[in-house]
């Protein structure tokens, strides 16, 4: 039967009251790693590394059925009919859909970088996804298929759905909340709240900082309040673990329209979360993960996850505000903590679910359940234990023992859990407070917050390691233990414990932090240690026959291949002032700091787990790449020095971690062809025939303009950081970020790196060049030059003359300089004009001012900067960086062991800096200044050095360049 048309929006109204009943009988929906079924007769799980989803019977706790998805689980979304389920696969970068009741799997949808929270929409039938590190909002129909992408912003992590159609969505790193409306099936933003930060104090420990971590939103059953567990980052001072991070619950009030932070209710350490123990010591608590509600709201119970406890608020006993209250009396901010269950049974408590009286808390690391009853109603009523080892959520753990082991270590602030050799001191921090997830992007942010005024702490992280994390892990890691998180008996008030030894600490302690290790270098996080550069692939080394000998690739681009050869990305990087460095790293911190180094210099070696140390200088001066086509016409394989064809043209990832090379390098998926590999001259003709007759592939391979054109990707080796203790040593990439070359929103002035540094014409970087980048290939109307031009013209010009010519060209186009006289002062000013970042770039360039006065009789009358057998003058006005220790000294060749800067002279981009100069009183006029400004790639004390260490090497004198040039005559008027 047809309906009349004006019968239409009364049966609309009508299935939009029915679809609203059904969504109330969920009430509000959020984002969980533990779910009941429809019926509430089983639980289902998201497994987290176990990689898993799991059915369990609610009334026994016996595995149902256990289905392996993916890599790590951390939500899942059930549809209101119960059919469907869809889990995040956080490393695996995908979401997949299940059948609900067997655990099939339905459709695998990849999806952008670390998919984390998910919750499902019952009004409009979709699902809600967040991507942690690339700031999407998702939504996913029930298929699996992704049907809106919405930027957001910054780090969404958790959701949470009110009845009234807004869906909320925490920024973990940000301290943000985002509320969308979506009551259609296009989410709106309407409002973006940003969580205050709590004022620093003068006193250390007390609570303050800003608002990190915020995984999870618990929303209360009248739907009115919002509940945000998250922790405080204070990183205005030293890092030390009682004065650093803070356990946190802030609230929002939802009121539609109008929502906002009560901030006058936040919860925080010694303030509303303050349990007193015997000895008038409050029960000190870390990391609050997820929490609940009951059934009858009166309580809200919240996963402690690293001090592995339950904190519990009952709103049946919370102060209330009161407009009469004596001006002098502060209100206290509402509701305080009225129980701290410490030592849930397990290890790391996440996930937990409420029903009724029954609480099921869901452990990470150990993969099981433990049972509680809530307590009787009553405002006295306490969170009991019932069953400690309630569920088993896997059949097995599929991650190794000794991974295992670490990982729960690095989550850890327990310290009943290995009470003689504790992670932490009085349960305060894990590493995990920090290192959300383990050492990824989320570095940037720690870097970011952690920003003082570098002139007295450049540090953002561990203060005074005793080793970079290479040669002595296991000292290195007890020493960073105890100062920054009061472990291993570095707490000051734990008297009964005492100091383990650093230089030979007890077996257990060198087991648990040789396990620790094993999590350090799990693939996710540091596989090389002292680099953040990771092979994507489930082993951790390569062999040099899996990677393509860069000459092979000149047969078909001969134009780039001989571009790159002689540049200072090809072998060239292997010199003898790099094996200096090197040599200075390894005996300093231990042989295995090498990496930091070659995750540059060298990532082929590093990939290839080729330690031995370098010899042989034949790369240095062998031109046009003659040693790799040697190794290529011999079919031998090689481990490049310097960044090779495959490696560039292979990365699929910039971590915007910091710096270090931060970066993926992907070669088991490449496309290939048959007999590509092949050693056999005739075999690989007949590849090269297939790559001619069908290029796509090839193309597709080992190209991603959108990475290339980004900035970015050339940051993740020409940013620096000291590992560790966080300071940055290069910035390259914030320095562009702050440069007038950084215009998105403007065409015409807007250059990245390459834009500059990989054009035909370095001295005008708008006049693009043509060219063919493959032999009788199409031309390109841009030809992305790999002559990789830059600062260091030395290396390349003992090679090339093209390309010494091309550095030189690109660095006279960076400053400009005018002279002024001012009475008896002499100003130079100088600006940075064309270069991206700050002028000089990289380390260990000089550029400074030479002034030559000269007066009527032709005597040199004044001199600043002049040269003397090599040296530049200590007096000379230099635009220079100078790290220094915490006494001021220069750190020189040690430059990851800075702690402040002493000096930085540079000169920022668009920006001038003018130095005065007096002049003498008595000066017979007229004058004549002659002014310069001279360039040196490196000093000559160093060029000492280096040849002293390897003295049977012709190493030239760097010459100087003189960059700008102005004389001018001075009447005495």
């Amino acid at each position: 039967m047809m309906l009349s048309s004006k019968y239409k929006p009364a049966k609309q109204l009508f299935l939009l009251m029915l679809v609203l009943l059904s969504q109330s009988v969920f009430g509000s929906e959020k984002s969980s790693s533990m779910l009941f079924s429809q019926k509430k007769t089983q639980i289902i799980s998201a497994n987290f590394d176990a990689g898993s989803v799991s059915i369990l019977d609610r009334k026994t706790g016996a595995l149902v059925k256990e289905s392996t998805i993916g890599r790590d689980i951390r939500r899942i979304a059930l549809t209101n009919d119960g059919k469907l389920l869809l889990a995040t696969d956080y490393l695996n970068d995908q979401v997949v859909l299940l059948d609900a009741k067997t655990l099939q799997t339905k459709q695998v949808t990849a999806v952008p970088s670390r998919p984390f929270g998910a919750v499902f929409d019952v009004l409009n039938q979709q699902f809600y996804v967040t991507s942690f590190e690339h700031d999407k909002l998702l939504v996913i129909n029930r298929q699996g298929e992704i049907t809106q992408t919405l930027e957001t912003a910054s780090t969404p992590r958790g959701l949470a759905l009110t009845d009234d159609g807004r869906l909320l969505v925490t920024h973990s790193l940000s301290g943000q909340v985002s509320i969308y409306d979506v009551t259609k099936k296009q989410p709106k933003l309407s409002k973006t709240i940003q969580l205050v930060d709590s004022e620093a104090d003068s006193v250390k420990t007390n609570p303050q900082g800003k608002p990190r971590l915020l995984d999870n939103i618990v929303i209360s059953p009248d739907g009115t309040q919002a509940w945000l567990p998250h922790v405080l980052w204070s990183f205005g001072h030293d890092f030390q673990f009682q004065s650093t991070v803070f356990p946190t619950v802030s609230l929002l009030d939802l009121t539609v329209g109008d929502e906002h932070e009560i901030i006058d209710e936040r919860k925080q350490l010694f303030k509303q979360i303050n349990i007193i123990e015997s000895g008038n010591r409050v029960r000190i608590v870390s990391n609050p993960h997820d929490g609940a509600f009951t059934d009858d709201g009166k309580k809200v119970i919240f996963t402690l996850a690293g001090s592995e406890d339950l904190m519990v608020f009952d709103l049946s006993r919370q102060g209330k505000k009161n407009k009469k209250r004596h001006r002098r009396k502060k209100f206290q901010g509402g509701v305080k903590a009225t129980q701290i269950y410490r030592n849930v049974p397990g290890n790391n408590p996440r996930g937990l679910l409420i029903h009724g009286r029954e609480l099921y808390v869901q452990n990470a690391m150990s993969l099981d359940i433990a049972k509680f009853d809530t307590g009787a109603v009553g405002p006295f009523a306490k969170v009991k234990l019932t069953q400690a080892n309630f569920a088993d959520l896997v059949k097995a753990d599929p991650l190794p023992k000794q991974l295992r082991e670490g990982k729960t270590l690095f989550n850890s602030a327990n310290i009943a859990d290995s009470p003689n050799f504790p992670m932490a001191g009085d349960f305060w921090m894990s590493c995990n407070s920090c290192h959300l997830d383990g050492f990824n992007f989320t570095n940037r942010q720690l870097m970011e917050d952690g920003k003082k005024d570098r002139f007295s702490n450049a540090l953002t992280g561990h203060v005074d390691v005793r080793k970079m994390i290479a040669g002595d892990v296991i000292g290195a890691y007890i020493d960073i233990i105890q100062k920054t998180q009061g472990g291993m008996g570095g707490d000051p008030r734990e008297d009964a414990l005492p100091l383990i030894s650093v230089e030979s600490p007890p077996l257990e302690a060198a087991k648990m932090m040789s396990a620790l290790n094993e999590y350090v270098r799990a693939p996710e996080n540091l596989p090389y240690l002292s680099t953040w550069l990771r092979l994507d692939d489930k082993k951790r080394y390569t062999h040099p026959d899996e990677w393509v000998n860069s000459a092979e690739c000149a047969d078909c681009h001969t134009t780039i291949y001989d571009q790159w050869a002689d540049s200072n990305h090809g072998m060239n990087m292997d010199h003898p002032y790099y094996r200096f460095q090197e040599d200075v790293a390894a005996q300093s911190e231990g042989e295995e700091f090498r990496v930091l180094c070659r995750g540059c210099h060298a990532p082929q070696m590093v990939i290839n787990n080729d330690t031995k140390a370098l010899s042989g200088f034949g790369d240095m001066y062998s031109k046009g790449g003659q040693d790799l086509k040697e190794a290529f016409a011999h079919g031998k394989s090689v481990s490049e020095r310097g960044t090779g064809c495959v490696f560039c043209h292979r990365v699929t990832k910039a971590e915007n971690a910091g710096g270090n090379t931060d970066m993926t390098v992907n070669i088991k998926d490449r496309e290939s062809y048959v007999f590509e590999d092949a050693k056999n001259s005739m075999l690989k003709w007949l590849s090269e025939k297939q790559i001619n007759a069908l290029p796509a592939k090839h193309k597709a391979s080992y190209s991603n303009p959108d990475l290339y054109q980004s900035s970015l990707y050339c940051a993740t080796c020409h940013n620096e950081f000291t590992t560790g203790q966080g300071a940055n040593v290069n910035d390259n990439f914030g320095e562009w970020l702050a440069s007038p070359f950084n215009a998105p929103d403007d065409p015409k002035k807007n250059k990245t790196c390459i834009d500059c540094h990989m054009t035909q014409d370095v001295t005008d970087f708008d006049n693009r060049v043509g060219g063919q980048s493959t032999n009788d290939g199409p031309v390109k109307s841009n030809l992305r030059s790999h002559h990789l031009v830059g600062g260091n013209y030395y290396f390349t010009g003992m090679r090339n003359p093209e390309h010494k010519k091309m550095s030189i060209d690109i660095l006279k186009t960076a400053l400009t300089l005018s002279v002024d006289k001012d009475g008896n002062q002499f100003v130079a000013n100088v600006t940075n004009v064309n270069s991206g970042h700050d002028m000089p770039g990289g380390a260990r360039r000089q550029v400074w001012l030479e002034i030559i006065v000269t007066d009527a009789n032709g005597e040199r009358v004044y001199t600043s900067g002049v040269m003397k057998d090599g040296y530049i003058p200590k007096d000379a006005r230099k635009f220079i960086k100078v790290g220094v220790d915490k006494d001021g000294k220069p750190v020189g060749l040690r430059f990851w062991r800075y702690v402040k800067i002493g000096k930085d002279t540079r000169i920022k981009s668009g920006k001038t800096r003018s130095e005065r100069f007096e002049l003498p009183q008595d000066l017979q006029y007229p004058i004549t200044v002659s002014t310069r400004v001279l360039y040196q790639v490196f000093a000559k004390g160093l060029t000492e050095k280096v040849r002293n260490a390897y003295p049977d090497e012709n190493i030239p004198d760097p010459e100087v360049i003189e960059l700008e040039k102005v004389v001018q005559t001075y009447n005495q008027n």
